[in-house]
């Protein structure tokens, strides 16, 4: 009896032996997706840009330039096949290895062994890392071996005997790539093994058996980085009449050739891979000539081989992945050849990008070729940028990001502006308006040339939102703000933006409007910002609050970014943070802490009176705090009010300072509270106060409100110790003035671990040992002198 065993199964199985490796980068922008949109990829690859910034990836951007050019129209004509772009970029998930998938298949494989030998199952160990799912060989190896275990145990002819020769054989395999059950290691350890070849089963043994064991013996060679062995393997099954895997001899042959033609051996192979493509970078027109022809034999022989493939209808199924291997070589011997030939059909916007997987095929390629050079390179992308439009515009509008070899900013600006031009008076509309786009993206200055041209783009045009984003933006540098702010309003309650469905082009117009506020209250229109990275890796879209059929995107959570927060901790006197917490247009939360902080800086600037009506502010937003804020208006006198406040600062961890995170107020636990709540606090409008300033490039901050008053506390405050200095010295003072004060001794506590670290000052050891000194000496016997065995 014969099985079919599953085609993509097998084929994936062969596919890579590569581990995925994981990728990180700097500081995050939880509001604005810099590196590419934040729009699901098949309204985005449709012509819904969003907001197009110069940062983009070159796919985003390719998809971008191509939008442009054809317009509205034209693109619901042109070739555009769904899930085109998502194809050709592969992921949006940084590469990033999902043990969740690999423990799913390491346990159905282990489920089909305990099933055929009729074992019972066995639990794996908590530190059993491929149970756990970190495997280093492929997840459709497993997938293959679990199938076609299944269904060997389902043949008549089937024994005890049998199938353990096939899973002994199939472990061995496994171990060459990487995956032994019985001596597991990293699976990042470049160390390579000497792993011994399966033993064959012997002559006497049913044909069928030994062919099923066959394949093995050539996925073992294959994974051994034996592709000759392999390939020779292979072929045999391939040339086999009747063989139960015969459609997948060739395919697999032609596999191993292509993997024979690019292997690098030892233990550092990227690293020498790395060296080649460098001292190919660097090497003379003699040398290159050699290597090329020596390329394109190996290309000859792999081209051969998959037209034998194509040429037998009954390998139909293997025809598209037989093409696949050959574009792959010719992008991996013939980089640059491949290059300008795939460079050549994505330049006409109206051809398929994505046929036989064209764009991602020259993203590949492109990653190292517009590469900047290195070491002695010569720069070959002034000739590959001028080989393609889309190359040429590409590099313009990345040009003070990445671009830098022989041009600047400047010359940049100017050769965008010629394009459009020249493009202009030639009547070629759809070239003028992608150079009009980068010549606005890049220009530091709005001709009115360039602002009538910008605002003649229709609503349906997809880089609409882009260009109104970027005339706000010119309104805002060249002190225009009543503009600003009516273009800036006109988009955020228009329907353009409702539709095109991008939190991150939402908060960048609101960062724009944010920035010419032209009150306080104004500006709390314009605070919150939804965060952008709640999203599904792959479509864009709101991840889902679960994995239920039907289950609605999670909620996004909408807090302050960067430049709100610098705003409320150096840019408002306590006046207006006082005002602004009435507002109700604010979260009731951030209303809360806005309250504290005014309350808190009008306590520490001696401002009785405000420091009062800020209590009840605190009431209304944070009816936890009722009871502290009751108590505190019925103490007398700056000190008990100052130490009454200090001491639940402390409980609740209220802070001055706005820290970035407008959640529920609590109470901490005794033994984590740590006097923490605040560093030294700005000594001038508009300084830094720890925000992530850097990730999220924020605008300057708007001037508003009493600044004289501002100013005038801010220089107060600036000169007030770190928390843990001014309520440590304030705790010191209790006790020589209160000393049967019961809080006491937690106090000393909390002042002592609050010096092991954090934002400190100068006298933090003495203060330390101070508190530590007095805690022991007074309080010995006490609880938390038991807890502060050392002082720091």
């Amino acid at each position: 009896m014969t099985h079919r065993l599953r085609p993509l199964i097998i084929a994936a199985a062969l596919l890579a032996c590569a581990n995925a490796g994981a990728s990180g980068g700097g500081s995050w922008d939880s509001y604005v997706t810099r590196s590419g949109p934040d729009i699901a990829l098949g309204r985005y690859q449709s012509g819904e840009l969003g907001v197009l910034m110069p940062t983009y990836e070159r796919m985003y951007l390719y998809t971008a330039w191509r939008s442009v050019l054809l317009g509205a129209d034209e693109m619901k004509a042109a070739p555009n096949p769904q899930g085109g772009l998502l194809r050709a970029i592969g992921s949006r998930n940084g590469g990033w290895v999902d043990a969740g998938d690999g423990k799913k298949v390491y346990a159905a494989w282990q489920a089909a062994i305990s099933t055929a030998l009729k074992q019972a199952p066995v639990a794996p160990k908590d530190d059993d890392s491929m149970a756990n799912g970190y495997l280093t060989c492929p997840l459709g190896s497993y997938t293959f071996a679990t199938a076609t275990l299944n269904d060997l145990a389902r043949r008549s002819d089937a024994t005890p005997a049998r199938l353990n020769a096939w899973i002994t054989t199939q472990r061995q395999v496994f171990k060459f790539c990487g995956d032994d059950a019985e001596a597991q290691r990293n699976r990042y350890d470049g160390v390579k093994r000497v792993i011994p070849a399966p033993v064959e089963l012997p002559a006497t043994e049913a044909l069928y058996w030994r062919q099923m064991q066959q394949y093995q013996l050539a996925s073992a060679a294959f994974y051994g980085e034996n592709y000759a062995l392999s390939g020779s393997l292979f072929a045999k099954i391939g040339a086999t009449d009747k063989h139960p895997l015969r459609q997948w001899g060739e395919y697999l042959n032609l596999r191993s050739q292509a993997r024979a033609a690019v292997f690098v051996p030892g233990p550092n192979a990227d690293q020498t891979m790395w060296q080649e493509r460098l001292d190919a970078r660097r090497e003379g027109p003699a040398a290159a000539a050699v290597r090329l022809a020596a390329a394109q034999k190996k290309l000859a022989v792999i081209q051969a081989s998959a037209d034998h493939i194509l040429a037998n209808p009954e390998l139909s199924s293997l025809h598209e992945a037989s093409r696949a291997i050959v574009r792959s070589m010719q992008v991996r011997l013939t980089p640059t050849l491949r290059f300008a030939e795939l460079s050549k059909q994505l330049d006409d916007p109206r051809a398929n990008p994505y046929l036989d997987d064209h764009l991602g095929d020259w993203r590949v390629l492109a990653n190292d070729l517009l590469q900047p050079p290195v070491a002695e390179q010569a720069d070959t992308r002034p000739a590959l940028r001028g080989a393609a439009g889309f190359i040429d515009w590409m590099q313009t509008i990345q040009a003070c990001q990445e671009y830098q070899a022989k041009r600047s900013c400047a010359v940049e600006r100017t050769h965008a502006i010629d394009q459009w031009n020249r493009y202009a008076k030639q009547g070629n509309k759809a070239q003028a308006r992608v150079w009009m786009l980068a010549a606005l993206l890049l220009s530091d200055t709005l001709t009115p040339e360039l602002e009538k041209a910008a605002q003649q783009a229709p609503v349906s045009a997809p880089e609409y939102l882009t260009l109104r984003y970027a005339l706000v933006r010119h309104y805002r540098l060249s002190k225009q703000a009543d503009k600003a702010r009516t273009l800036g309003d006109a988009i955020l309650s228009g329907p353009t933006l409702a539709a095109n469905r991008s939190i991150s082009a939402r908060n960048q117009f609101l960062q724009e409007r944010f920035a010419v506020a032209s009150s306080p209250a104004d500006a709390a229109n314009y605070l919150l910002r939804t965060e952008s990275h709640d999203l599904d890796p792959d479509t864009g879209e709101l991840a889902k609050a679960s994995e239920e059929p039907g289950a609605t995107p999670a909620a996004a959570r909408v807090d302050v970014a960067a430049d709100g927060i610098r705003w409320l901790n150096s840019g408002l006197s306590t006046a207006d943070l006082s005002a602004l917490a009435a507002n109700p247009k604010l979260p009731k939360a951030l209303r809360a802490r806005i309250a504290v902080a005014a309350w808190m800086r009008a306590d520490l600037l001696g401002l009785d009176e405000a420091a009062l009506g800020a209590t009840q502010q605190i009431e209304q937003n944070a009816p936890l705090l009722t009871p502290v804020m009751q108590k505190y208006r019925k103490l007398a006198g700056t000190p008990e009010h100052r130490y009454w406040m200090l001491v639940n600062a402390l409980k609740y961890g209220l802070s001055p300072m706005y820290n970035g995170y407008a959640g529920e107020l609590a109470v901490r636990a005794p033994d984590d509270t740590l006097a923490d709540m605040w560093c030294k606090v700005p000594a001038k409008a508009g300084d830094s106060y720890g925000e992530n300033t850097d990730a999220e490039h924020t605008l300057p901050m708007p001037d508003l409100g009493n600044g004289a008053a501002r100013d005038k506390e801010l220089a107060q405050l600036s000169t007030l110790k770190t928390a843990t200095g001014y309520i440590g010295d304030q705790i010191l003072q209790r006790a020589s003035a209160v000393p049967n004060d019961p809080e006491l001794p937690w106090l000393l506590f909390v002042t002592v671990q609050s010096t092991r670290g954090g934002c400190l000052d100068a006298d933090s050891k003495t203060l330390s040992k101070n508190a530590f000194t007095l805690l022991h000496k007074r309080y010995k016997n006490n609880e938390w002198a038991r807890k502060t065995p050392f002082f720091y």
